[in-house]
C-alpha cells in the first residue's frame, strides 16, 4: 500500500511540475518514451498519444535545418554517457526547431538539456529523466554581440603582428601545466624547438632538460601573486642541435590577466645573452690569470665592490699592508697618512669619470714603519654606473729610494686587459703589452718597432695627437681623452679612450717618453647601442599598447601619456602634461578623482579608481586607472606608473546583468512560493497516513526550498540596491530586545553552538527593525558557518558615545589578510580548498554592508586566518532630522 501511495505521490509531482520532463528507457539506440508531464507537453507542442512507447528520436519530427538535425547525435550521445557514468550529463545551447501547429513551419529554438539517470536500489540505471529548458533568447542575445567582438579580433590581429616580430623572444603560457598558447618565433629560437612543437603542450613536457630548476616555481608565483619575476644572467639547460648546453637570458615573468582581472597564466619576456656572459666570464678568467701573476710578483691584488663596500684582497695585498689575514675596507683607509688623503681621493673621484684608478701614498703600518705604496686598477661599469674596481698594490717604498721593480710593473702590464704602451718621443714604440698588440694587429716586436705612429690614425686623428696630446702630455705630464685608432692589419678605425703620462729620466728629469693606457671603447658603445634599442622597443610597446598607459612625478603632475590615451581623448600630448588631462573627465567625476589623487599621493599607496571621460567618439566612456608607486634604488618615491582601461562595454554588461538578475529573482519567486506551500501540505499528507521516511524526504525538500527563498531574496536585495529601490521603513525600537529575540530564534537552529550574548544598557534605536534584524542574523549565521569545529560565539551590544555597537566573534576558520577589504563585495565567497565547503552566492555580507551604509551606520571586521572573526556594525541612536 505504501509502495503504491508512493508512486502515486512521485507521478503527482513529476505531472504537476512546471519544468518540462520526459522519461526515456535504457533501451539504446531506441530509447522508448516511457512516460511525458504537461509542462514538456506544453513547451513543444506534442500531445501525449503521439509519443508515448515510441523511439524518442522518432516521436518528433525531422528538422528542415541541417545543424538541427545534426544535434540528434548530441542528443544520443548524451543518453549514452548518462547510462555509462550514471551521473547527469548536460548538453547546452544546441538548436532544435518546433513546428508550428496548422502549419508546415517551423519555429526556431535553442534548447539546454540535462539528462538524469534513476538508480534502483541495487544501483543500476532504470530509466533517464530528459529535462529540456528553453534558452533561445539568450542565446540570440549572446549573436547580437558578435558584431561588437569583430573589431576586436583585427585589433587582436595587429597585436598578434607585433608579438611575432618583437625583436625579443615572448610566449604566453596558460594554466598550472604552462600550456603554450602563443609564442613567437624569439623564443622558439631560443628554446631550440619548433613552434609547432611547443603550442599546445606543457612547456616542460617539451624542455625536459629545464625542469626541476625552478622554473615552473617561479612561473607559479607569478600567477598566483600577481607580482612579476625579473632574472638577469639566468641559465636554462637547453637541447639545440641534439646537443644539450646553458642558455644565459635575461628573463622576465608577467602576469597574463584575462579582462575581467583575473590571472590565468604567464608572460615570459626573453633576450638571449649566451654571448656576452661567456664574454664575462672569459674575461674574469683573463682576471684571475692576471691576479695569479701579480702575486707571483709580489703585487697585491683587490676588488673592490662600490655598491656593497666589500673588498676582497690577496695576501700578498695584507702582507703589503702590514697584516697577517684578510684585511677590511676600513682597515685599509685607516693606513693612509693624512697629508696623502686629499690626492688619494682625487685620484679616486678621477677614476669613476675615466674608468682608471693610479695614484701614490704613503701608509703607517701597525709596526710604525712608514712605506709608499702604488695602486692602480680599473673601474668596471653596469648601465653607466661604477660597480667595481679590480687593481693591485705595489709597495715602491725601495723605488722611492732607488730605481728598480720594472720587471714586476711590467709582467702587471703584459697581463693587462687594456691596451699599455711606451711611445718614445721619434714617434715609434719601444713597448707594446699583448694586450696592444691585439688591438692594433701587430703581430712580433720588430712590427711595433718599425711602425711610426702615423699609421696608427687617421690624417685628422693623427694631427689631433701631434697638435695637442703630444704637447699637452710633454707640457702637464698627462692627457686623457676620447680619440680614435687604426687597427694597421685590418684598416678598421674604432674609438678608444687615452690616458697618457710623460716620462722623466729619473736623474735629469727630462723627458724620455709617452706611456699610455689604451682602453677599447666598442664594448661600450655595443652596450648603449643595445640599451637605445630597448628603449626604442619599449617606446614602440607602449604607443601599441590597447590601454592607456601614463606617469607621474613626485608631485602628481602627469609627464607621460601613450597614444591610445591620447587617441581617446583627443587632447594633444603637451596639453594632456601637469594637470591638462582632467580636461577629458567628466565634470561630475571630477572632484572624487582630484581628492582621491591627493590622498594616494601622501600615502603612496598602489590604487585603482573608475571615472568618465568624454571620448572622441563623441560619447562618455568608462575607464577604471590603476597606478603603483615607483621607488628608486634609494627607495625614494618618485612619482607612479599606471593604466587606464576602457570599461565602458563592462559596465553596460553589468548594468545587463543586473536586469536580468533582477527579472530572474522575481520571476522565480512565485513558482517557489507555490512549491514550498504545496511541499508543506504534502509532508502534513503523509504524515497523516504515517509515511515518515517520505514525509522527512519532503522535510528536507522543504528545507533546501528555504534556502532558495533566501538566495531569491538576496538576488532581489541587490538589485534593488544596485537600483537604489530598496525601501527602509524606520520607527523607533529597543535594540537588545531585537538581538535577544533573533538570538534565541537562531539557536534553536544550532546544536553545537552555543550563542553567548552580552548586553550593554537598554538603547533604543531609530531606523528599519526588520532590514537591522536581518544583518544581525545573516552575521550570526555566517559566524555558525564559518565555526564548525569550535563550540560557541560570542555576541555582545555596547553603547558608545554616538551610537550603538553590535559584534559577532567566533572561533573557526577566520579570513586571510589580504581578502579582509573583499568580504563586503558582491558574490565575494571563500576560496581554494574550503569553497565547496561552505556553499552560498556571496551576497550576504554585501547587503548588510548597504543595509548599514543607508542606516547611516558603519560596518567593519577583524580577523587572523585560522583563529576566527569579528564582525562588527554601528548604528546611531537616531538618524538627523530632516
Amino acid at each position: 500500500m505504501r509502495d503504491q501511495l508512493s508512486e502515486q505521490v512521485y507521478k503527482n509531482l513529476f505531472y504537476s511540475s512546471t519544468s518540462a520532463q520526459l522519461m526515456v528507457g535504457v533501451d539504446a539506440p531506441i530509447f522508448t518514451i516511457l512516460d511525458v508531464n504537461n509542462a514538456y507537453l506544453n513547451t513543444t507542442n506534442t500531445k501525449r498519444e503521439l509519443i508515448i512507447g515510441r523511439p524518442v528520436f522518432e516521436a518528433f519530427p525531422d528538422n528542415p535545418d541541417e545543424a538541427a538535425s545534426a544535434n540528434v547525435e548530441r542528443s544520443a550521445y548524451s543518453f549514452s554517457q548518462a547510462i555509462k557514468n550514471k551521473l547527469p550529463h548536460t548538453i547546452s545551447n544546441y538548436r532544435y526547431d518546433l513546428p508550428i501547429p496548422g502549419t508546415d513551419r517551423f519555429e526556431e529554438r535553442y534548447w539546454t538539456t540535462t539528462n538524469t539517470p534513476i538508480l534502483d536500489d541495487a544501483g543500476e540505471v532504470i530509466l533517464i529523466l530528459h529535462t529540456p529548458v528553453d534558452v533561445t533568447e539568450m542565446v540570440k542575445l549572446v549573436g547580437r554581440d558578435k558584431a561588437n567582438l569583430r573589431a576586436l579580433k583585427e585589433q587582436r590581429k595587429q597585436l598578434y603582428s607585433i608579438f611575432m616580430q618583437a625583436p625579443v623572444g615572448i610566449g604566453i603560457f596558460k594554466g598550472s601545466d604552462n600550456i603554450v598558447e602563443m609564442i613567437n618565433p624569439q623564443l622558439a629560437e631560443i628554446y631550440g624547438t619548433p613552434q609547432e612543437l611547443l603550442i599546445g603542450r606543457p612547456v616542460f613536457s617539451v624542455l625536459i632538460h629545464a625542469k626541476g630548476h625552478g622554473f615552473e616555481e617561479k612561473m607559479d608565483r607569478v600567477r598566483r601573486t600577481g607580482q612579476a619575476f625579473k632574472g638577469h644572467e639566468v641559465a636554462v639547460p637547453l637541447v639545440r642541435n641534439g646537443v644539450q648546453e646553458d642558455v644565459y637570458i635575461d628573463l622576465v615573468y608577467e602576469p597574463f590577466r584575462e579582462e575581467d582581472g583575473s590571472i590565468s597564466g604567464v608572460i615570459a619576456i626573453a633576450r638571449e645573452i649566451t654571448e656576452q656572459v661567456q664574454s664575462k666570464r672569459k674575461l674574469e678568467e683573463a682576471e684571475e690569470r692576471a691576479r695569479l701573476a701579480v702575486d707571483s710578483v709580489g703585487m697585491g691584488t683587490f676588488d673592490l665592490n662600490l655598491i656593497t663596500g666589500e673588498m676582497v684582497t690577496s695576501e700578498t695585498f695584507a702582507r703589503i699592508h702590514g697584516f697577517d689575514g684578510p684585511v677590511s675596507r676600513a682597515e685599509y683607509v685607516a693606513l693612509f697618512h693624512k697629508n696623502d688623503l686629499d690626492a688619494r681621493a682625487k685620484a679616486i673621484n678621477e677614476s669613476l669619470k675615466t674608468g682608471i684608478l693610479f695614484y701614490e701614498a704613503r701608509i703607517n703600518r701597525k709596526d710604525g714603519s712608514l712605506h709608499w705604496v702604488r695602486v692602480e686598477g680599473k673601474v668596471y661599469f653596469e648601465y653607466g654606473v661604477a660597480v667595481r674596481i679590480l687593481g693591485i698594490t705595489l709597495d715602491i717604498t725601495d723605488q722611492k729610494q732607488s730605481r728598480g721593480e720594472q720587471t714586476k710593473l711590467l709582467s702587471l702590464v703584459a697581463n693587462s686587459v687594456d691596451m699599455m704602451s711606451i711611445l718614445n718621443l721619434n714617434g715609434r714604440h719601444s713597448y707594446i703589452n699583448d694586450a696592444g698588440r691585439r688591438l692594433l694587429g701587430f703581430t712580433n716586436d720588430e712590427q711595433v718597432r718599425n711602425t711610426h705612429v702615423k699609421a696608427l690614425y687617421t690624417p685628422e686623428d693623427y694631427k689631433m695627437m701631434k697638435l695637442e696630446v703630444m704637447p699637452a702630455v710633454i707640457r702637464d705630464g698627462r692627457w686623457s681623452g676620447k680619440m680614435s685608432i687604426r687597427n694597421v692589419m685590418t684598416g678598421e678605425s674604432f674609438e678608444v679612450f687615452n690616458n697618457s703620462i710623460r716620462i722623466d729620466d729619473p736623474e735629469s728629469g727630462s723627458p724620455i717618453a709617452i706611456g699610455a693606457v689604451v682602453r677599447d671603447l666598442r664594448p661600450e658603445h655595443a652596450s648603449k647601442q643595445a640599451l637605445e634599442k630597448s628603449e626604442a622597443l619599449l617606446r614602440s610597446i607602449t604607443t601599441a599598447a590597447p590601454t592607456g598607459l601614463w606617469q607621474s612625478d613626485v608631485e602628481g603632475n602627469i609627464i607621460y601619456v601613450n597614444q591610445t590615451w591620447i587617441d581617446w581623448t583627443g587632447i594633444p600630448f603637451e596639453a594632456q602634461l601637469g594637470e591638462g588631462w582632467l580636461k577629458a573627465v567628466v565634470e561630475e567625476d571630477l572632484l572624487r578623482l582630484e581628492k582621491h589623487f591627493q590622498a594616494i599621493f601622501q600615502t603612496h599607496d598602489s590604487f585603482e579608481i573608475e571615472y568618465r571621460i568624454h571620448h572622441t567618439d563623441g560619447t562618455i566612456h568608462w575607464c577604471v586607472a590603476t597606478g603603483r608607486p615607483q621607488y628608486n634604488g634609494e627607495g625614494i618615491f618618485e612619482g607612479y606608473i599606471g593604466a587606464g582601461m576602457d570599461i565602458t562595454e563592462q559596465k553596460f554588461l553589468q548594468q545587463q546583468k543586473d536586469n536580468f538578475i533582477g527579472i530572474a529573482s522575481h520571476e522565480l519567486k512565485t513558482p517557489v512560493t507555490s512549491i514550498k506551500a504545496y511541499t508543506q501540505v504534502l509532508e502534513r499528507m503523509l504524515r497523516k497516513n504515517g509515511s515518515m521516511k517520505e514525509a522527512q524526504m519532503i522535510s528536507k525538500m522543504d528545507g533546501q526550498l528555504n534556502r532558495l527563498t533566501s538566495l531569491i531574496g538576496d538576488l532581489l536585495d541587490v538589485t534593488k540596491i544596485n537600483s537604489g529601490r530598496l525601501q527602509f521603513n524606520d520607527r523607533t525600537f529597543e535594540f537588545n530586545s531585537l538581538v535577544a529575540e533573533l538570538v534565541e530564534d537562531l539557536q534553536r537552529t544550532t546544536q553545537n553552538h552555543l550563542l553567548a550574548v552580552t548586553y550593554s544598557d537598554p538603547v533604543e534605536v531609530f531606523g528599519d527593525e526588520e532590514r537591522i534584524g536581518q544583518v544581525i542574523t545573516n552575521l550570526i549565521t555566517n559566524a555558525i558557518k564559518y565555526s564548525p569545529g569550535t563550540g560557541k560565539i560570542d555576541i555582545s551590544t555596547t553603547r558608545v558615545a554616538d551610537g550603538v555597537q553590535f559584534c559577532v566573534k567566533d572561533y573557526g576558520i577566520g579570513i586571510a589578510k589580504e581578502n579582509l577589504d573583499k568580504v563586503f563585495e558582491q558574490f565575494y565567497r571563500v576560496t581554494g580548498d574550503m569553497q565547496h565547503t561552505f556553499p552560498g552566492l556571496g551576497l550576504g555580507l554585501y547587503i548588510s554592508a548597504e543595509i548599514i551604509k543607508r542606516a547611516g551606520g558603519e560596518i567593519w571586521v577583524n580577523s587572523i586566518e585560522g583563529q576566527g572573526a569579528t564582525f562588527c556594525f554601528k548604528l546611531p541612536l537616531r538618524k538627523a532630522t530632516q
